[in-house]
């Protein structure tokens, strides 16, 4: 067996001569090692500074500490988990601050506007303890309750549709409208801004449709009134001289006033200003209106004025206004409504169907600029017809079934 010599004594050369001997030729010889190779291997790996620890007993230094978390704050992953864990910081935070803490605050709110206590304090919620009288108008009506749907019985509420006749007249194409079996029931303002009021009217006359009594009826039919009683629905010499009433509008309700015949005018004044249709089913009470409704008002309490025109109310007091300084009427409906079916239905061995029946649905229109806007107790459906929006009708079928039929307008207003 061969040995390997250290490289300071050179024994061999490494070419032969011709007899097989070894060459003594300095330029022949190579290294040959004393020792075996694994003795000649170094693992610097074990005497470097890079991979030595400093003693466990030894004090930490500063510099090592600032060494280490800078390594730590400028690795990849620490960086990626910083921006996952700031995104998710912020989703929360806005979604907090602008979705569920406004959601809880409105809840709260709502439950204490609904509070008896409530209206003891402030002396009975408005309608209860206010109702002003009109002359010439209809406070409730009450459907036939022949016409509740069953079978192939169809009720067709439409929207506002402001005098736009040929609309009308598409939509109860696209609705296959049958008078035999379908009712129609508008919810106001089928007159005024659009260009044939008086032919919307001839055909809810036709067919004997119901309706209610819109603020834009109210306003043309209360000038139709005052202007009999003073003698100038037919002379038009003095109207260059009213003070106040000179606006577009004003002047195209009386001209309005003047193109209604004496039988239409009388159809629209009996038109009431809620309409109540009974038991619906899957619905409960059902109740057309234009405006709105106070909730926990009985419905020949309201106050006619609110009913027209509402379209927020104050959670103290329950006033309805015209304009949209509070919450919109139909959270607080709805909350009131769906607060009654819970208690009601919490009752031991309560009927659900019972439970039901004591809630109340109302239909409406009048808003839109909410436009379409379907809840589980109210239902809004002035889709801005005359503003080339469109025409809405929601059909109520056998079973308390719901559908909704659209069909697009012309823009009367520019």
């Amino acid at each position: 067996m061969a040995t390997y010599h250290d490289t300071e004594s050179l024994e061999y050369s490494s070419d032969t001569s011709d007899d097989g001997r070894f060459s003594p030729h300095p330029s022949n010889r190579i290294k040959r090692y004393a020792r075996p190779l694994i003795d000649y291997v170094r693992n610097d790996w074990q005497f470097s500074n890079k991979y030595t620890h400093a003693p466990t007993d030894e004090p930490s230094d500063p510099a090592k500490c600032l060494q280490l978390a800078m390594s730590i704050v400028t690795a990849p992953r620490f960086r990626r988990y910083v921006v996952v864990y700031l995104m998710l910081v912020m989703t929360c935070t806005v979604g907090w601050v602008y979705f569920l803490s406004p959601r809880l605050e409105e809840h709260a709110e709502l439950l204490r506007a609904l509070d008896p206590e409530v209206k003891e304090e402030v002396g009975g919620w408005f309608g209860t303890n206010a109702l002003p009288s009109f002359d010439n108008i209809v406070q409730l009506g009450k459907l036939d309750e022949a016409l509740i749907p069953t079978g192939e019985k169809r009720l067709i509420v439409v929207g506002d549709v402001q005098g736009c006749r040929t609309e009308l007249d598409r939509l109860l194409e696209e609705l296959t409208f049958n008078p035999t079996h379908d009712h129609l029931i508008f919810t106001g303002n089928m007159i005024s801004r659009g260009p044939e009021s008086t032919d919307v009217v001839d055909l809810a006359r036709k067919y004997s449709a119901s309706c209610v009594r819109g603020n834009d009826e109210d306003r043309v039919l209360v000038l139709r009134h005052g202007m009999v009683e003073a003698g100038t629905l037919i002379d038009t010499s003095t109207d260059e001289y009213l003070d106040g009433q000179s606006t577009e509008q004003a002047k195209r309700e009386r001209d309005l006033a003047r193109a209604l015949t004496d039988e239409q005018a009388e159809w629209l004044d009996a038109c009431p200003v809620i309409l109540d249709l009974g038991q619906v089913p899957n619905l409960g009470r059902v109740a057309v209106v234009h405006g709105g409704l106070v909730p926990g008002v009985e419905l020949e309490k309201q106050d006619p004025y609110g009913v027209m025109n509402m379209l927020s109310i104050d959670l103290d007091t329950h006033l309805p206004s015209s304009e949209r300084d509070g919450i919109r009427w139909t959270k607080l409906f709805n909350k009131h409504q769906s607060t009654t079916y819970t208690t009601y239905s919490s009752l031991k061995n309560a009927d659900i169907d019972e439970a039901k029946s004591r809630t109340t649905t109302v239909i409406y229109g009048h808003d839109s600029e909410k436009s379409l806007d379907i809840t589980t107790y109210t239902k809004g459906i002035d889709t801005g017809c005359v503003r080339g929006g469109e025409l809405t009708a929601l059909v109520l079928s056998d079973n308390g079934e719901e559908n909704l039929i659209q069909v697009r307008c012309n823009n009367y207003l520019g």
